[in-house]
């Protein structure tokens, strides 16, 4: 099954339309005079709090992004939408209707003998070379000259990773308005390949302190999220070594230009749903190798799938004995889920800590791999449970 490789070319817009939660509307409002408030709106499920409509000019779009990330350390933290037209329709409608006949997945545990040697495979050295090589680049910002470096990288990468699989397809899907690509790596399902199984993260890394700091400032986002992208290259690995052949279609998505508005994962989960794609699943890794909390994982319960969450719980009591799960909730869109649950697609995200203890270092020069302990234990929890995520939804019955 095939996808288009390049998002609809669309006209740049003197304005950008932008859902973001009413405390950062009032937060933002001094520092950028020319923001227009267009359109209140209810609550999400699972949250408290309210999101409203906005204009921007499109110029300002980065700096908001930065004040955002720097005063309330939002990751994310608002949706950027192609016309006021689609973010009018975001804010009314909030979630589309489920594509007519979308898989609804056993949220069966039936492969263990395929899963659990394989997890035991996976290892915390290989995440951590991934999280090295991303993390050397002076910034992987979704408009500059290294963002674009650091997707072509990671698509050698993964082509390079993959390639013992010998069925596994890397691609880059090209957006509009920017250099930076997403990176998809495919392996095609067999009789059930027209159903698909996602599991994201993000490419792209930030520095709020951008405006005030000397010289190039630095972005290595070892943490955010580089550390989610290097969980999926080992996943991939699990995978490709194993010539793991799934009956559902699986993608390895590494998001563009999550920081701003969550585009990348926009353009995709667009390009999905208008292509009628049968996405029974989406996962994502944002943030996955700093222990901040006692708890090892929590499970995101806004902008997410109830149902997908209770599976998660069944997998980690299945194949991570001992690691202790937690919930919150952002109470905006804080990650790429956000994207594909506002198209219908059933969505979940583990995060490596309570929000309240995440990482003090990310968007800033200090995001770097030895400030996360050093070591990539951490996220290996995460890998494996992507690991189990990608299999057993991949080899499930309806």
């Amino acid at each position: 099954m095939a996808i288009l490789l390049a998002a609809a070319p669309r006209a740049l817009a003197e304005s950008s339309w932008l859902t973001v939660d009413a405390a950062a509307y009032h937060l933002l409002r001094p520092a950028l005079p020319a923001m227009r408030l267009h359109a209140p709106a209810a609550a999400p499920a699972a949250s408290s709090a309210p999101v409203v409509l906005v204009e921007v000019p499109a110029q300002d779009v980065g700096r908001m992004a930065r004040l955002l990330h720097g005063k309330l350390g939002h990751c994310g933290g608002f949706m950027f939408h192609a016309d006021q037209a689609s973010a009018q329709r975001s804010l009314a409608q909030g979630v589309a209707a489920p594509l007519p006949g979308l898989v609804q997945p056993a949220y069966a545990i039936g492969n263990q003998a395929r899963v659990a040697p394989l997890l035991a495979r996976m290892e915390a050295k290989q995440i951590a070379r991934s999280i090295a090589g991303l993390a050397a680049f002076p910034d992987r910002f979704y408009d500059s000259a290294h963002g674009a470096r650091a997707s072509e990288w990671l698509r050698q990468d993964w082509a390079a990773i993959s390639a013992r699989h010998g069925k596994v397809l890397v691609e880059t899907f090209a957006h509009a308005g920017y250099p930076q690509a997403s990176v998809i790596a495919t392996i095609a399902g067999s009789d059930l390949a027209d159903e698909v199984v996602v599991i994201g993260a993000h490419l792209d890394s930030i520095n709020t302190h951008a405006l005030e700091e000397q010289g190039a400032p630095q972005a290595p986002g070892a943490d955010d999220d580089a550390s989610g992208v290097a969980g999926l290259s080992e996943v991939l690995r699990a995978l490709s070594e194993s010539k793991y052949r799934p009956r559902r279609t699986i993608k390895l998505i590494a998001y563009a230009a999550e920081e701003v508005g969550l585009r990348g994962s926009q353009d995709l989960a667009r390009a999905f749903r208008q292509a009628g794609i049968q996405v029974v699943g989406v996962l994502q890794l944002d943030m996955i190798n700093y222990k901040g909390s006692d708890n090892d994982m929590y499970l995101l319960r806004d902008y997410t799938n109830a149902e997908q969450n209770e599976f998660l719980k069944k997998l980690i009591a299945t194949y991570l004995p001992g690691v202790r799960v937690g919930s919150d909730a952002c109470g905006y869109a804080c990650s790429d889920h956000a994207s594909w649950h506002a198209e219908g697609y059933p969505a979940s995200m583990p995060f490596e800590s309570s929000l309240a203890q995440a990482n003090p270092h990310i968007h800033s020069k200090n995001d770097t791999f030895a400030n996360s302990g050093g070591q990539a234990v951490h996220a290996l929890k995460f890998a494996r449970l992507a690991a189990a995520f990608a299999i057993e939804l991949g080899s499930s019955i309806p």
